[in-house]
Parts: structure tokens; sequence; C-alpha cells
């Protein structure tokens, strides 16, 4: 996989440097033919008629679109294959799960989506919002993105219902099969113009739109109308006496008037340009599904029906004339001729007033679509995931079994695989082992799966058998100065919190409490364990508890339901190595001292009381 990226990024970086160098080619040429067709079209003009004047200047304009036009294509070529390059580099970022580079290029709107509420039960303990959120958002749209971490912040609490899991792996299977299209798409917000379109006009996106709402009846038709009135009844008729007369003078007045009501039109019109151009973008994105889609595919979106196809097409088409206004020379001639901004700009009026409920379900559409193309992304290029349909509300499964389950966040080079079978008659698993071992990733490893399958997302997994189950965990806790609340009280309240949720859940909960109650002494904690872990054996509930506390591993002894794993650790000489694998039974092995020893601090083998 890794070979394959590298490859593909070097094809990438070959086509766009060569489209760059057509690019810087097709501009000089434009600039000197310009130049030149200019000054003979002054020097022709000389004591001709206006006919032939009017000839040799639409002439003219014809060369200048027609020119700008293949230099844009070009341009957008060049663009297009940078993008492919940022697009294969993250790819190969994300297989190598180099986070370092994924934050480094996040979407423009990705840190003001991953903001969590205080307290969740969660998202912290398994970095949903940091390197979760980070490896899984590769969607294109602001409204995709928010739509995943909205996913990933409540599936482990309010798994998604039955059907819509099997939807979204239905949806996201078939787009694994075209990675033309999700290679395009991913593309799409790499572009240079997408990210300075959108740093341009997100500030004030939501102003225009309102502005244009309430006032285009008003002001655009007004101030358009008046515009081509002016142009009929004074510049028109002042212009063909110019032309007769060649006085100078009389023209200039009605020039200046005229000049003026195009130029303060910009800032008329600037609001229905923005919302324009909000819309092309949606459009474009639509746009591409359509072109890379293999018509075999069934996929139930409105905005892919040949009629609305039809209909976008229409649009793009016309806001794509209407963007000819930002080249200056064409504006300019064109305005001479006809009224360009007011006529286009009352007739996108009209336009996009009666595709207005339209945009709002094609986008809503596009944000499900792309939330879907980042999973199908994820099982693209992790091969080794796997989708797991959702078990039927009616069906009951009194066991959890998963194979070669391995973390979403580790390289597949690096990630080591466990299985495990957990049945009804031993749902509590005391975790022990060494430091560095492994407990605390097989924990976040079983949760962060459990709320990929809970979305309808691949899991990393080859088998996967688990009711839909809300997530409850004691991972990572933290004290907090601004609420006085010590690292010891804050695991209380969240046990508190636990022991509350798996009563009165009507969902089936997993738990995970890492290292319990290692903030206070060595009394209290196993006592403090025993009594919890004997309430969470007396609910029945499926669960994982790790401690370094051995002697907790006694009370397997008494409640055959609670079942002793380990991780542990070999010393080799000098040097410890982890084999990261899940044993049965209480760990045998302890490495504290010898961790001490090796950074350097004083160890004395004194006899325990």
């Amino acid at each position: 996989m890794k070979k394959y990226f590298e490859k593909n990024i070097q094809i990438a970086k070959k086509y766009e440097l060569k489209c760059k160098k057509i690019d810087n080619q097709i501009a000089a040429f434009r600039l000197i033919s310009t130049i030149g067709l200019l000054a003979l079209l002054v020097s022709l003009a000389q004591g001709k008629s206006f006919f032939t004047i009017f000839l040799f200047a639409s002439l003219f304009l014809i060369y200048c679109l027609l020119t700008s036009f293949y230099h844009k294509k070009k341009q957008q070529k060049q663009k297009f294959w940078s993008s492919m390059v940022k697009s294969y580099s993250l790819s190969q970022a994300r297989v190598s799960r180099n986070f370092t580079f994924l934050a480094e290029h996040v979407s423009p709107w990705h840190a003001n989506i991953a903001i969590l509420p205080k307290n969740h039960m969660y998202a912290c303990d398994i970095d949903v919002h940091t390197n979760l959120f980070l490896f899984m958002n590769t969607c294109s749209t602001e409204g995709g993105s928010q739509k995943l971490f909205q996913l990933l912040t409540t599936a482990g609490m309010q798994p998604c219902n039955k059907d819509i899991i099997n939807k979204n792996i239905d949806i996201a299977k078939k787009l694994s099969c075209h990675k033309s299209l999700l290679r395009r798409f991913e593309a799409l917000r790499l572009s240079e113009d997408f990210l300075k379109n959108y740093y341009a006009s997100k500030s004030s996106s939501e102003e225009s739109t309102n502005s244009t709402a309430q006032s285009s009846s008003v002001v655009v038709l007004g101030y358009g109308a008046l515009s081509i009135l002016i142009w009929i009844f004074l510049f028109i008729p002042l212009f063909f006496k110019f032309m007769h007369t060649k006085n100078i003078d009389l023209f200039l007045q009605p020039l200046f008037i005229y000049a003026a009501f195009i130029l303060f039109g910009t800032y008329i019109f600037q609001p229905l340009v923005d919302r324009a151009m909000l819309v092309s973008r949606n459009i474009k994105y639509i746009q591409t599904i359509v072109k890379s889609l293999n018509s075999k595919i069934s996929l139930e979106y409105l905005f892919l029906k040949p009629s609305e196809v039809r209909k976008i097409s229409f649009i793009n088409g016309f806001i794509d004339i209407f963007s000819l206004r930002g080249n200056p020379i064409f504006w300019i001639f064109i305005h001479i001729f006809f009224p360009f901004d007011a006529v286009f700009s009352i007739a996108l009026f009209f336009v996009l007033k009666k595709i207005n409920s339209d945009v709002s379900i094609w986008q809503n559409e596009v944000h499900e679509f792309d939330l879907l193309a980042s999973f199908a992304r994820l099982k693209v290029e992790n091969p080794e995931f796997n989708f797991f349909v959702a078990h039927s509300e009616n069906e009951v499964v009194n066991y959890l079994k998963v194979t070669d389950l391995g973390h979403p966040l580790l390289a597949y080079s690096t990630r080591i695989s466990n299985s495990l079978l957990l049945e009804k008659n031993s749902p509590l698993v005391l975790l022990t082992g060494s430091n560095m071992s492994g407990k605390s990733t097989f924990l976040r490893c079983l949760a962060t799966n459990i709320l990929l399958a809970n979305m309808g997302a691949p899991v990393c997994a080859k088998e996967f058998i688990l009711p839909q189950m809300r997530i409850l965990c004691a991972i990572r806790i933290d004290d907090s100065l601004s609420d006085g609340t010590s690292y010891f009280y804050a695991e209380v309240k969240r046990l508190a919190e636990i022991l509350q949720q798996l009563k009165t859940s009507s969902v089936p909960c997993l738990f995970f409490v890492d290292e319990i109650f290692k903030g206070t002494n060595n009394k209290e904690r196993f006592l403090g364990s025993i009594g919890i872990l004997k309430a969470f054996l007396e609910l029945g509930v499926f669960g994982f508890v790790s401690t370094h506390d051995l002697a907790l591993t006694e009370l397997a002894e008494q409640e055959s339901r609670l079942r002793n794993m380990h991780f542990r650790e070999r010393i080799e000489g000098e040097r410890l190595t982890f084999d990261y694998t899940l044993k049965e039974g209480p760990c045998p092995t302890t490495n504290a001292l010898f961790i001490m020893k090796m950074a350097g601090l004083p160890v004395f083998n004194v006899a325990v009381p």
C-alpha cells in the first residue's frame, strides 16, 4: 500500500509540473497576443465605419473569450493534479498513521467542529475529538464533517437504528468499489480555488445569503432595471452619435455616468454573486459525483435522478457564464455592447429563487454522501477492516465475540490483533498486566471498534459479533483545578455515573474501567475495588476493569462470573519486550522495579511487610 501511494504521488507530481509549464506558456502567449491585437485593432479602426469597428471589436472579444476559456481549462487541470498530489499524500499519511502530517493538512473547518461537550462519557477516553476524528475526517464538505463528528460523539451512547446502520454499510460498500470517485471527491476540498473561496466567503456567506433574501427584490431588480434603462436610453443613442460625429466631448459625460452605474453595480450585486458561488461550489460536488459514478450503481439520492442532473448542469453552466465577469478585458468590452451585469444578475436572482428548496435537499444529500464516502475511504485504505451488519433488534446476543481485533489508530505494520469470546455466564473481565503491556490500549481498541460498528463504519476486525451497545468509559480521568476536583473524586463521580447508566439504560452497555481507584491508598483501593466489582457482577453486564492490584484477582475464586485475563512482558537481558497478546488468568509478573532501575532511579531489595 505504501509503494502504491508513493508511485501515484510521483505520477501526479509529474503531471502537475507538465501542466504548470503549459500554463506559463499560455499566459505569456495571451499577454503578448492581446497587446498586439489590441494595438492592431486601434490602428485599423482609424477612419473606419461603425460597422467595421464593431466587427473588429466583436472578433477581438471572441478571441479573448476563447483564449480565456482554454487557459482556464489548463489551469484547472494543473490545480487538479496539485490537489491529487495532496490527496495521495494524505492517504499515505493515514495508512502509516502519521498524525503530525494529518494535523498540518486538516480541512479549514476541522478545528471549529472538533469541540466536545464537558464530561463526555467516552470521547476523551478513546481520543474521539483528537486522533480518531483527525484520522476519519476525509470529508470534502463542512456538513459532511459535522455529520461525522456528531456520529462519533453520539453513536457510543445512542447507537444508530439497525436499518440506518445497514443502509450506511450498503452505500459505503458500493462506494468503496469506486476508488476514482473517492479520490476525485476528496481532491475537491484540497484545490487552491476551493480553499481560497472558502476562506474568502465563509465569514460573510450567511450575511450575504440573508441580505440577498431580504433585499434582492428591491435592490437587485430595481438597480438592474435602472442600469438597463440607462444603457438603452442614454448610453446607446450617444454612442451611435459619437460614432458618426467623432465628438469625444459629447460622449464623455454619459460614458462616465454609465461607468459609474456599472462600478457601483459590482457592490450592489455582490451578495447575489456570493450566493451564486456558494451554490456553484455545492453543485461542483454533485457534478463530480455524477460524472464519476458508474451508471450501474444504485443510490437513492434525488440529485442523481436524470431530471435533477439536467437541472444542475444548466444552473452550473449559467453560473459559469456569469463568472466570466471576473475577466477584466471581457467585462469592459461586453458592457459597451450589452449590460451584462444587470441582465445576468436579474436572471440569476430568479434562477436561485426557483431552485432554493432544491439546493437545500441536494446539499443535505451531498453531506450524507460525503459522510459515507469517508467510511468507504476508510475501507479502501485499510483492506483488513470489515463491515459488520447490525443484529436485528429482536435477536438477543448473549455473548461477545471478536476475532483479530486491532486498534484502528495503529498502523497495520505495528498493530497486534487479539481475539476474545465473552459469554453471559462470565461477563466481567479483570484485566491485569505489567506497565506498558497493552491493557489501556486494548480497552480503547474494543471501545473504538464498538463505536465504529454503531455508526455503520468498517471495523478493524476479522469477526465482530456484538449487539448494539452503549459505551461507558472511565479510562482517561482528569482532575480539574477550576472545579476544585481531584483525580480520585473525578473517578468516583465517573464510576457512580457508570453504575447509574448500567441500572437504568434500556440499551445494552459495555463498560471500561482502567486502573481502578489508582488515586488512593492500597487498602482503600482494594476495598473500594471489591465493592465495585461485586456491584458489576450483580448487574450481570459485560465489562472490563484493569488494575495493577494482583490481590483483586483472588476474587475469581469466589465468583465464577469474574474472568481473569492479562498482558505481560518478557525481560531479555537489560530490556523489556512485549507481545501485546491477551492471555487467560492473572498476570504472573511485574516490571515496575525493573523500569525504575532502567531509568536510573535507586531501587533497594527490601522485604515488603
